[in-house]
């Protein structure tokens, strides 16, 4: 069943929509940028700590000294993402969440005539603590190893074994952050992105499902953004109303399909339809399951 919003609550919802949007993009480019100046001066100390023949050959492949050496570099590429000028951008970040909560309360003062919305706050900062936990961890322990400390090391290891010059090991590195000229992005940059959106949808989700469950709202209309490469779930159910009553067969028709499911969140049905305002299509999704009377 298809669902417009009246015009008052819709202005509300794209300028949730817009603001979630800008605090991603706010917060990836200079994150991105923070990170990649702080590793780019480890790596010049990196380089200096390199034997080289007279050609700037480097000639650490005879001697095991230079597994050390990456070692050390590794430690400070991980110490990076504990550092303050990198956690500086995911602070500043975090704290504009409250800017998406109070936007959330208005549009339901203004659809669902929602007035109380204390009552819902323990429940609330139970589940935006997980949220923000999970982004620290993936932006400082988690994924962020595997994009960034990772295949740094990879470059470096391959130039040193295969007795590389510096000066080819620096434009590997280089190639290695580069940005793709058209996206403007790449896989480091993508998986930063794709944890502060997720961040964010997560938490405009954990504000719908509070509200749902403290005031027994049964209908979600799914509203937001359809993008070239949405999935299957967010294409079929873009702009309609969904009943409560109908999300375990649906979820269980797409989950149980390869082709259906692509994007969505490996779960069970059953768990995806009691988390469903808060993983709605999966990862990277711009939509917000929104409770309706």
């Amino acid at each position: 069943m298809l669902y417009n919003l009246p015009q008052r609550s819709n202005e509300v919802l794209q300028e949730i929509l817009y603001t979630s949007e800008n605090i991603v993009d706010t917060f990836l480019d200079k994150q991105y940028k923070t990170l990649i100046k702080l590793a780019k001066i480890e790596l010049l100390s990196f380089y200096d700590t390199l034997e080289r023949d007279s050609n700037g050959r480097i000639t650490e492949k005879g001697s095991t000294e230079w597994v050390t050496k990456i070692a050390i570099l590794e430690n400070k590429l991980i110490s990076i993402l504990q550092g303050v000028d990198y956690n500086v951008g995911i602070n500043n970040y975090l704290s504009d969440y409250e800017k998406i909560k109070q936007l959330n309360y208005e549009l339901h003062t203004k659809l669902n005539g929602i007035v109380d919305f204390d009552k819902l706050e323990e429940s609330l900062t139970q589940k935006e603590r997980f949220i923000t936990s999970k982004v620290l961890y993936e932006l400082k322990q988690g994924g962020i190893k595997l994009n960034f400390v990772e295949p740094t090391k990879r470059v470096l290891i391959s130039a040193i074994t295969l007795g590389s010059s510096i000066t080819d090991a620096k434009k590997q590195i280089t190639e290695l952050y580069k940005l793709n000229d058209e996206t403007n992005s790449n896989r480091l940059k993508s998986y930063i992105g794709q944890v502060a959106r997720d961040g964010v949808y997560s938490y405009n989700g954990a504000i719908n499902q509070t509200i749902a469950d403290g005031y027994g709202l049964t209908k979600y209309a799914y509203l937001g953004g359809v993008v070239a490469d949405s999935r299957p779930f967010c294409k079929k159910y873009h702009g309609t109303e969904i009943e409560k009553k109908d999300l375990n067969g649906i979820l269980t028709t797409y989950l149980g399909s390869p082709n259906l499911s692509a994007g969505m969140f490996r779960v069970s049905p059953s768990d995806y339809e009691n988390n469903f305002l808060t993983y709605r299509g999966g990862w990277n999704c711009r939509h917000i399951a929104i409770p309706i009377n």
